[in-house]
């Protein structure tokens, strides 16, 4: 049973049914393969697993899934509105990095977009971009699928990784967190390739099926991630790099320096560095 999530956001389980693991947005699709009492065991587009609520998830079938022609909500949050007007009423709202389906039409500097559940709504022209990451739902007959087969310029990736990683600079630390309301370290780097096109593992590891290899530390690189126990961060350039922490001081996302003089180094955190990875 393949579907497609129609909530803002909803929590991805794990086996208690309690225990929050990732946050899906609206519009991404998964494949469910078990079920226990209300809930789906699915797997989302990028190859991680869990429990959703199935209120949370419309059925449809694979053609159907693959073949919506979605665009991609890219600000922090957007209303849907029933009518092309500021005062209409807000029937929902989408998280960067949402998925829609437009309808074609347009109106005073909205666009229509048609909600999973059929519902036509309209929402600002400003909040919609295009679907980077052609991932066919991964459900791929292709074992090396996260294996890109080809990669994407680098200097243009790795400046895009990184001023994406800071549009989510202030934004709280929220366990499992993917949206702009609250995100988690992994959440961070996973959003932030994603909205770029890559699909990279949802953890603070890197996984041999997915596409980030292991790198020397003196080889980082803007774009490229720093590896900790149960943390990882971006490096973004001069000696600084961006995550999302739970540390008192900051309790969200932030950029220290790997770099003792400076007054934002973190010396916890640079002592505790277990690796770092790269997609080039």
């Amino acid at each position: 049973m393949y579907g497609i999530i129609n909530k803002s956001a909803e929590w991805l389980l794990a086996d208690d049914l309690t225990s929050r693991t990732d946050e899906v947005l609206y519009g991404w699709g998964v494949k469910a393969t078990d079920k226990k009492a209300d809930y789906w065991y699915v797997t989302t587009h990028y190859g991680y697993e869990g429990y959703l609520p199935k209120e949370a998830v419309t059925t449809v079938n694979l053609v159907e899934l693959k073949t919506r022609l979605l665009k991609m909500i890219t600000r922090p949050a957007i209303d849907v509105l029933s009518l092309p007007k500021v005062s209409a009423e807000i029937l929902t709202t989408l998280y960067r990095g949402s998925f829609v389906k437009t309808t074609g039409n347009e109106a005073d500097g909205y666009v229509e977009v048609e909600l999973v559940s059929g519902v036509t709504g309209w929402v600002s022209h400003t909040a919609i971009g295009e679907r980077q990451d052609e991932d066919d739902y991964l459900w791929s007959e292709n074992p090396d699928y996260f294996l890109l087969q080809g990669k994407p310029d680098e200097d243009s990736f790795r400046a895009a990784v990184v001023e994406t990683a800071q549009k989510y600079l202030g934004v709280q630390y929220r366990w499992a967190g993917k949206t702009p309301l609250g995100i988690d370290c992994s959440g961070l780097v996973f959003m932030s390739y994603m909205l770029n096109g890559v699909l990279i593992w949802r953890d603070a590891e890197i996984k041999a099926e997915w596409p980030i290899h292991e790198i020397g530390f003196e080889e980082l690189l803007p774009g490229d991630l720093i590896f900790f126990p149960g943390h990882v961060a971006m490096y973004i350039g001069q000696g600084k790099y961006i995550n999302s922490t739970g540390y008192s001081e900051h309790f969200g996302v932030a950029i220290s320096s790997l770099r003792k003089e400076d007054p934002d180094y973190r010396e916890d955190l640079f002592k505790m560095i277990s690796g770092c990875g790269s997609l080039f």
